[in-house]
């Protein structure tokens, strides 16, 4: 129980609220949950398509063909010192930091969060990681004892438990050809030698102002294709 200022009576902790926002995703167009996987603000994801996806040639690295958009809803773990926990990178559905485990002994797990502090992108260049279960094995190494012992953070409801943190419902998806502006089928712009970084969109790549209006076509685009869907501004990343 806490006391109030005037000592007249006694309130309970104050519990972590709930918070939802929207997470991006550039994915092929292979279909798979999302959990074990990172995630990133609109801006945060452009920057990473400029940067490890677009290249002179086509097709895109790892195949990508769109961006994916989630509406991620938290609730931290009331141990948790900040609304977020720790950013940790995942490969192939594994959590790749030497310190994984210690943290998810401790915290349980919660939707990791990392500012982008090397990005011109604006606003609110962010990435996300998800920890869902068995986070500490690879995907052909997730059997049924490691997903009982390391449940995750993914629920229906999340309720603050340490493996009941957050949540996810699909909202969404646009193609990037369409956002560049590419006219023809994107396999046929390749066939015939096409290259992304010659198209307009992409023009001026380390220019503020142009960087962020990739990232406003983009939000522009996404509200034109669901116009009945709710803005839900980006959340504020607290850990550090």
């Amino acid at each position: 129980m806490t006391n109030t200022d005037n000592g007249d009576e006694c309130l309970p902790p104050k519990k972590k609220a709930e918070i939802s926002f929207y997470a991006y995703r550039a994915q092929s167009d292979v279909e798979y949950v999302l959990e074990n996987v990172n995630a990133a603000s609109l801006a945060g994801v452009m920057w990473y398509l400029e940067n490890e996806v677009i290249r002179p040639q086509c097709p895109r690295h790892y195949k990508i063909t769109r961006i994916l958009r989630f509406k991620v809803t938290i609730k931290p773990p009331e141990n948790l010192p900040h609304s977020f926990g720790k950013f940790f990178a995942f490969d192939k559905g594994q959590c790749t930091a030497p310190d994984c485990q210690d943290f998810f002994d401790k915290y349980g797990y919660p939707v990791g969060c990392q500012r982008q502090q090397d990005t011109i992108y604006e606003p609110n260049p962010l990435w996300y990681a998800l920890p869902g279960a068995c986070p500490m094995h690879p995907l052909p190494a997730k059997d049924a004892q490691c997903l009982q012992a390391q449940p995750g953070g993914r629920c229906l409801a999340p309720n603050g438990e340490k493996t009941c943190t957050w949540t996810y419902e699909e909202a969404g998806e646009i193609d990037i050809a369409e956002l560049e502006g590419i006219q023809e089928d994107y396999m046929n712009f390749c066939f015939g030698g096409g290259n992304e970084l010659t198209t307009a969109f992409w023009e001026g790549q380390g220019n503020k102002e142009l960087s962020a209006g990739r990232v406003k076509k983009a939000k522009e685009m996404f509200e034109k294709k669901y116009p009945s869907m709710e803005d839900l501004p980006d959340p504020f990343c607290d850990w550090t």
